[in-house]
């Protein structure tokens, strides 16, 4: 993998993100209404109570993020395969993992300041305190995006066609939502079993991690020692999403 090539590549889809009504409306827009707005209103309306404000903006910011990085990617790269984009960029001499990469990179980074404007504002607008470990919070954000990206790409192999894309990928949005608490407290009409599952998703890795590095007091090695199990979830995860995109990702349409 070139990092001449990956920078190249990020920079062309960055490009061609920010000129996509759809994925401006979707992964832009609706991320920070919805992930400001609903904790602010929350906020506003609700009784005081800090651990309910932070859950909320955990839950609802994962729940975009899935948008912004798994249904993107899924969305993104099923349009170019279909419309033999994908294709002829590999004849340019490019590398497949350039071409990834540099998709997922570019993704992750659109979500990585995403996550942080709504963060901020969040800090600025409600109660909501600021993380007593930044770095485990961005460390998290970032290694979580940059796997539900490899899964959005790994996904694209069972899309038959772009039209039915978005459609596909909602499943996904709906069950971090409800294994995170994006969607209110759906778990607690579920059965146990339902939460134990849902937590083993990456969404439920990042919201671990996230609730250590805004915890009231601990120390280096103790955050260290609690964020193990979530990292251990998004190693996991990686393996199985660079195996199903080693194995079964197609680059071009079977039609043709």
């Amino acid at each position: 993998m070139s990092a001449r090539d990956l920078a190249v590549v990020a920079r062309f889809d960055g490009h061609l993100f920010w000129r996509d009504k759809t994925a401006l409306s979707t992964s832009v827009g609706l991320f920070l209404l919805l992930g400001i707005g609903l904790p602010l209103m929350m906020d506003r309306i609700g009784p005081e109570n800090p651990k309910f404000l932070l859950d909320m903006h955990l839950g609802v910011l994962t729940m975009f993020l899935t948008v912004a990085t798994f249904s993107q990617i899924a969305t993104t790269l099923t349009a170019r395969r279909d419309q033999l984009i994908l294709k002829r960029i590999r004849a340019t001499g490019l590398s497949d993992r350039d071409i990834l990469g540099g998709e997922v990179g570019n993704l992750v980074v659109q979500a990585t300041l995403l996550t942080g404007v709504v963060s901020v504002a969040l800090y600025a607008l409600t109660g909501l305190a600021v993380p007593r470990n930044p770095l485990l919070y961005l460390v998290f954000v970032v290694a979580g995006a940059a796997v539900l990206c490899l899964l959005g790409a790994a996904f694209t192999a069972i899309i038959p066609r772009f039209e039915v894309a978005t459609v596909m990928t909602l499943p996904f949005f709906f069950l971090a939502g409800i294994g995170v608490g994006g969607s209110g407290p759906m778990l607690e009409m579920l059965p146990g079993w339902v939460g134990t599952v849902l937590g083993l998703l990456p969404t439920g890795a990042i919201v671990e991690a996230a609730q250590v590095a805004y915890a009231a007091d601990g120390t280096l090695l103790g955050d260290l020692g609690a964020a193990t199990v979530p990292a251990l979830k998004l190693v996991v995860w990686t393996a199985v999403g660079l195996f199903a995109i080693r194995r079964w990702f197609r680059w071009e349409t079977r039609r043709s």
